[in-house]
């Protein structure tokens, strides 16, 4: 009797267990692009990669790079963007997602010719994606705050490359948003 009894316990112990296990869901991976001490504004991004049809791209692997809030991919030389000092590399989980720790980035500190004139160019961060069975995407997610992106030049350019245009919230002392990648 006793034996049955406590086998009766152990199931209902581990019907608990899974029941609580089930609950839990499972953070995302986190790439740091930032030490807390980095001077600017901070930006909580919540990634998710996705195909055409709007399904998770599981373990896509993106290099994340940006400017520092000053506009400078490297203290040296501004414009040095292959050598961006905040930067780095994260696999997407499961469900195609992951979070990007980071500060808002600024804007280049000089304007550069583009179409008929010179333009100041919206801060933004790139993504270069790539996963097993798409091609690689190289994004550059902008932001709908940033009063650049009234200028018709721009608009045409976040149309024609399907740039993401991410809305941010202001959460205490943390900007926060959510991009969506899309793979071909």
């Amino acid at each position: 009797m006793l034996d049955v009894l406590a086998r009766w316990l152990v199931s209902l112990s581990l019907a608990a267990a899974a029941a609580n296990a089930a609950r839990v869901t499972t953070q995302p991976p986190v790439l740091q692009l930032t030490r807390a001490d980095e001077p600017g504004e901070r930006l909580a991004l919540e990634v998710a990669i996705v195909d055409r049809a709007a399904r998770p791209v599981a373990l896509a692997r993106a290099h994340v790079y940006q400017t520092d809030a000053t506009g400078r991919y490297t203290r040296e030389r501004a414009m040095d963007e292959p050598h961006a000092r905040l930067a780095g590399r994260v696999t997407s989980d499961g469900a195609g997602r992951f979070d990007l720790d980071t500060v808002r980035p600024g804007g280049y500190p000089r304007a550069l010719r583009l179409g008929d004139r010179d333009r100041h160019i919206p801060a933004h961060i790139h993504f270069d994606v790539t996963a097993p069975g798409h091609a690689e995407r190289k994004f550059q997610v902008v932001f709908a705050d940033d009063s650049l992106l009234v200028d018709p030049y721009w608009i045409n350019w976040v149309r024609e490359l399907g740039a993401p245009v991410v809305s941010l919230t202001r959460d205490g002392a943390r900007w926060r948003g959510r991009a969506t990648l899309v793979l071909p």
